[in-house]
């Protein structure tokens, strides 16, 4: 079956035509859902092209399957298994039966990452979001980004956590494990470290029914803002876990002069999804754009990678040694 085939039998679909070619198939179906959901991410995500996905041969391979469910659960495997394939952590189906979750980071839990608190003291927090504390062995802060989620007013805490650590000689920020959020409430935390305005993300949005319709890029920029400018030396700490709207802070806070990248390379997503609802209530999401750097580097599937490269495991199970956090401690020896 031709792509311009299914495309119209999804309109039929959607505007209540369909009894032309299916007498007895109501609107809600394992089928009709299907198609719903093919023809959604046929026309809406972003990554076909840069990933070369062929979407029509998922289709082929699909589509009997979704014909074969019969019930609830079976159907959702099949778009689950089907969402699988684009290998993109901000696509997911949601449904009575589960959530269908792809594993950008490969199951991996580095070692020693929660053990961080043994090397800090007069610990404390700013809303849900974030926590700050100083380092026991040496004179450096150390700030926990959770997320980039939450209330805004946790982050615009940013000023009062800079000015209660100023008297130390450096900081770290821990955005491992930090799963994203908002782009404004992670440019809010690097403009604090901005030295001047600064190009560093390029987006250019999906806008037409085409694998390859994008509009031109859209360029972010991050500048100077708060009561002060925070120079003195910043450890960036990342890992696989680092995703999303943590990246974008990663791509903020890699150009300014006094800010060292420490870790593993970051999760690979730069898709901002989009939600989507099926004719039977279950709601999906996807990629709606492409991100790169201020070079064109794309990072999809790919990360960011750091500075300084710690791989953070240890082949003991035992073994709950913080290896990027020692690590970047010899960052501030080194300065």
């Amino acid at each position: 079956m031709t792509k311009t085939i299914r495309l119209i039998l999804v309109g039929m679909i959607l505007f209540g035509c369909e009894r032309a070619f299916f007498e007895d198939e109501p609107k809600d179906t394992y089928v009709s859902n299907f198609e719903v959901f093919w023809s959604e991410f046929d026309r809406n995500y972003s990554f076909f092209e840069l990933k070369n996905i062929d979407w029509d041969s998922l289709y082929d391979v699909y589509r009997p399957l979704a014909e074969l469910a019969v019930n609830d659960d079976q159907f959702f495997q099949v778009l689950a298994r089907l969402s699988l394939e684009l290998k993109d952590g901000h696509v997911n189906v949601v449904s009575p039966y589960g959530v269908s979750t792809y594993d950008f980071a490969n199951g991996e839990k580095p070692a020693g990452a929660e053990n961080v608190k043994s090397h800090l003291f007069n610990v404390k927090q700013a809303g849900s979001s974030i926590e700050y504390a100083e380092l026991i062995r040496q004179n450096v802060g150390y700030i926990h980004i959770k997320t980039f989620g939450g209330d805004i007013e946790d982050y615009e805490k940013i000023d009062d956590i800079l000015e209660a650590l100023k008297k130390e000689d450096g900081l770290i920020i821990d955005v491992r494990s930090n799963g994203g959020g908002s782009t404004t409430k992670s440019q809010t935390i690097a403009s604090r470290f901005a030295d001047k305005e600064r190009l560093y993300l390029k987006v250019k949005y999906k806008n037409g029914p085409g694998h390859g319709d994008f509009t031109d890029w859209d360029e972010r920029t991050v500048s100077p803002e708060g009561p002060f400018q925070y120079k003195r030396p910043v450890v960036v700490l990342t890992d696989k876990k680092t995703y999303s709207a943590s990246e974008e802070f990663v791509l903020a806070m890699r150009l300014f002069p006094q800010v060292t990248i420490v870790g593993d390379t970051t999760g690979g997503g730069s898709g901002n999804p989009i939600l989507r609802e099926l004719p039977n209530g279950w709601t999906f999401r996807l990629s709606s754009w492409i991100a790169a750097d201020p070079d064109n580097n794309t990072y999809e599937g790919i990360g960011l990678f750091p500075d300084v490269v710690v791989l953070n495991k240890s082949q003991n199970p035992l073994d709950d040694t913080d290896y990027a956090l020692l690590e970047a401690m010899k960052v501030f020896d080194n300065q």
